[in-house]
């Protein structure tokens, strides 16, 4: 396990996030690390966005699924990597 999934980890269950929640935001963050074939921390936002576009018109997932990974990758970035927007 990366010390970064554990953060991840960490940080939901200071949170009490649900299981539920663990394994679907882990999973959204682990599809977007598998697709650029990096780790997230090392991801621009142009490649985020790009993302995004991918899951809408290559994988064509609905609008509720887009939002879990935006909840997921939000979360990532904003409360464990301290990002700002």
């Amino acid at each position: 396990m990366t010390s970064l999934r554990q953060q991840m980890i960490d940080a939901m269950q200071q949170r009490g996030f649900s299981p539920r929640t663990h394994q679907s935001y882990l999973a959204a963050v682990r599809a977007l690390a598998t697709y650029f074939h990096k780790p997230p921390d090392q991801l621009q936002q142009a490649q985020i966005q790009d993302y995004f576009v991918y899951l809408v018109k290559e994988r064509h997932l609905s609008a509720a699924s887009c939002r879990l990974y935006l909840n997921g990758i939000r979360f990532l970035y904003l409360q464990v990597l301290e990002f700002r927007v």
